[in-house]
């Protein structure tokens, strides 16, 4: 988890103590000048940096403790580890050809920043530069990216839920700085909308594969989507972009940030909007409606005292959808409107060179209102409304033992609260849930080559009691260009709210989802085991999963009950009370647990520089996803899936420019008929060119090929993908930093 901790107050540690003279040579001894090197507490996550002179030195003042290393530049890298413990200490780092990837740090696998290399889970990275060279302004896209992952396209109503190696989104954990994303995800579909989240305020988006209960907790079974928010790295820095294109698409988006003294803060505010569309002809439904949406992001951090800092972040949006639908009496027309407020403190204690505690505070709510009115007809508008309401607690403790061993553990409180009309049993009386954590792991470094990661987490559950979660990992380095990987972890999901109350009759159309209060918890097993070759010009990498789920929760079509009898015969099957109160005459979806399910497949992906301005890369996933018991498939997943990026740039033209393309093949739209999704591919263009004075222009075409569900020409036409065609985007940037 990206620790705000180990932010300002982690700072002051290095602010003070010991002088270390960095020194850098390459392979056969010479001197390497002009290198980026960056030393960061390894208790703390802090860091400072420096660029090596002629002679291949730099200098830095750093406080007592235990760091990594890293030096770099276009062509080499190397990195190296120490305890500082002299007044003055010299360091010589060794430099290897740089890998096709920059090794960004990432922090979704085990709750502190490290080298992605260095993660025995499989975690992808999607940085900053990334997406702004490819024009994308929702977290959904970027995360099209990324091996394994799939979000399914679309408007903003689209909900862009997230699927990682085959496990869907109630089993995703979506964070903002290690934080949960509120968005009634219980409710709806068991998805946060990542087509609602925005890019720009991000410095990345990480993606933690496989289970991560027994870091995360619950919601974490299937892994971790995180989006890092960006942080000042100068005195004074503002931004403002804005991009406009077909659909009557607008984006507008500014932000300012700065770092002075004991303080550093930032903002970033934007709108956007987009018109509704059709895709049948004549057809009384649009797909997507028209949206508008608004949001911001402030944070502001102080440093009181050299070993204690708070942060204060606030997080909102409002969004607004105007569409239509069929319903069971003829058309109507639909307006929702849903905000989020989201808070959260954060202290930052060091307690001693080795050791920092971090206690947060965080408070979420959701809201959301419905209005559905009848189009040529005198019946009453139909209004609805769905609250969520998320309290959390924790602290963690952090401390580097020894050299080799970095030890953390936290305890952790969370109380989450549904409420609403025509959605939960309870309406707005509402139904609540509340779990306490406790949490331990160690990465021990055995050695230069070998890395284990060990730890566990026991949950306390208000409905389901207790359950534990361990976990074990490995990385082996053969040598500086071959890198081994295997995790072993179980995870444990509760039942969430929606799937034990939801009593949903849906307003524009004929069926309905009842809840299940008898359901049981889903336990998985997870198996990753990967390898990672690297080399000055390429790079390539195989990953193998396997998770095996018990218990599985989903929806199961149970018929059309005409009578009472028909209902409760139903109800009584699944040991549902009759309280729930379902309705006649509509498709009933009921939530079960399915016995046992499995997904397995292997990542392949790949990177090759032909120059410095030429690169290929590519990725594919296959992916064998059954239920164990039926030997049926799971629907709404592809066996294969890849996609191919080739970038050009010329960086002292200022210009750069990409097509990428991702190929998906059938997937299973319903495991009993097999009726099945045509297989499609999609191409995206972008191209950008920096102008004078920090200003960029761009132009992006994405759906290239104006791929569209093949379905649409038959008759009568349907669909089972809400792309829209072909669109077009323009947009222009400018950046002003003040340097120190």
């Amino acid at each position: 988890m990206r620790t705000v901790l180990l932010l300002a107050a982690a700072s002051a540690v290095l602010a003070q103590g010991t002088r270390l003279e960095i020194r850098t040579k390459d392979g056969s001894g010479s001197i390497a000048s002009g290198l980026a090197v960056r030393a960061q507490h390894r208790a703390t996550g802090a860091h400072k940096s420096c660029t090596t002179d002629s002679l291949g030195v730099c200098d830095l003042e750093l406080g007592a403790g235990f760091y990594l290393i890293t030096a770099s530049n276009q062509d080499l890298e190397g990195r190296a580890e120490l305890n500082l413990t002299e007044p003055r200490q010299a360091l010589q780092v060794t430099l290897q050809p740089r890998s096709m990837r920059t090794s960004v740090t990432v922090v979704s696998a085990s709750r502190t920043e490290e080298l992605q290399e260095e993660s025995p889970t499989k975690v992808e990275a999607v940085t900053r530069e990334q997406m702004l060279n490819t024009g994308y302004e929702r977290v959904s896209d970027a995360l099209q990216e990324i091996p394994g992952v799939l979000v399914r396209r679309g408007s903003t109503s689209t909900v862009g839920g997230e699927q990682i190696q085959g496990i869907d989104s109630r089993q995703v954990l979506v964070l903002q700085d290690g934080l949960p994303i509120v968005g009634a995800r219980g409710i709806k579909s068991g998805a946060v909308n990542l087509n609602r989240q925005t890019s720009d305020r991000l410095a990345r988006v990480e993606v933690a594969k496989g289970s991560g209960s027994s870091t995360y907790g619950s919601d974490a079974m299937g892994g971790v989507i995180n989006m890092i928010t960006r942080e000042p790295s100068s005195p004074f820095e503002a931004g403002v972009s804005a991009s406009g294109g077909s659909l009557g698409m607008v984006d507008v988006r500014g932000d300012l940030g700065g770092r002075r003294g004991p303080v550093s803060y930032f903002v970033n505010l934007g709108e956007s909007r987009l018109d509704s569309y059709q895709l049948i002809p004549g057809s009384p439904t649009t797909v997507g409606p028209d949206t508008q949406r608004r949001d911001g992001l402030a944070k502001i951090r102080y440093q009181f005292h050299p070993k204690l800092a708070l942060g204060f972040t606030a997080n909102a949006y409002h969004n607004r959808d105007r569409g239509r639908n069929a319903s069971e009496t003829g058309p109507v027309s639909g307006v929702s409107n849903d905000s989020t407020q989201t808070f959260a403190l954060v202290a930052d204690l060091v307690l001693d060179h080795a050791t920092t505690l971090q206690a947060r505070g965080y408070s979420a709510r959701y809201d959301e209102n419905n209005l559905t009115t009848p189009l040529g007809r005198p019946e009453p508008p139909s209004p609805s409304n769905l609250n969520e309401r998320l309290k959390r607690l924790d602290a963690t403790l952090s401390r580097q033992v020894d050299g080799a061993h970095f030890v953390q553990g936290g305890v952790e409180w969370s109380q989450n609260l549904y409420r609403g009309a025509n959605r939960l049993v309870g309406d707005n009386v509402g139904q609540q849930v509340t779990s306490t954590d406790t949490w331990l792991q160690d990465k021990w470094s055995v050695n230069r080559w070998l890395t284990l990661t060990m730890g566990g987490r026991v949950t306390a559950h208000s409905l389901f009691g207790n359950a534990a979660v361990p976990k074990a990992g490995a990385i082996v380095k053969l040598s500086n260009n071959w890198i081994l990987r295997g995790s072993f972890g179980l995870g444990f999901r509760a039942p969430d709210l929606g799937q034990l109350y939801f009593r949903f009759a849906n307003p524009a159309n004929f069926y309905q989802v009842i809840g299940n209060p008898t359901l049981k918890p889903e336990h998985s097993r997870t198996f990753q085991a990967g390898a990672l070759y690297r080399h000055r010009r390429y790079r390539a990498g195989v990953t193998l999963f396997r998770n095996d789920i018990r218990d599985l929760i989903d929806s199961r079509l149970t018929g059309t009950p005409r009578s009472a009898t028909e209902l409760n015969a139903i109800l009584t099957s699944y040991g549902i009370p009759a309280f729930f109160d379902p309705l006649l005459g509509r498709q009933t979806f009921v939530y079960v647990n399915q016995a046992r399910i499995f997904t397995q497949g292997v990542e392949l992906d790949g990177e090759f520089a032909f120059n410095r301005n030429l690169r290929l890369s590519g990725a594919y996933t296959f992916l064998n996803a059954l239920d164990r018991n039926t030997r049926l498939g799971l629907p709404q997943r592809h066996r294969h899936h890849g996609q191919t990026r080739l970038d050009y740039a010329i960086p002292r033209w200022g210009v750069n420019a990409n097509l990428r393309g991702s190929f998906y093949s059938h997937w299973l739209l319903n495991a009993v008929t097999g009726t099945r999704g045509l297989p499609f591919q999609i191409w995206d263009a972008f191209a950008a060119k920096d102008l004078r004075r920090g200003i960029q222009t761009f132009v992006a075409i994405d759906n290239l090929n104006n791929s569209r569900d093949g379905k649409l020409q038959l008759t009568p036409a349907s669909f089972d993908r809400p792309d829209y065609g072909r669109t077009f985007r323009l947009g222009l940037r400018y950046r002003f930093r003040q340097d120190q």
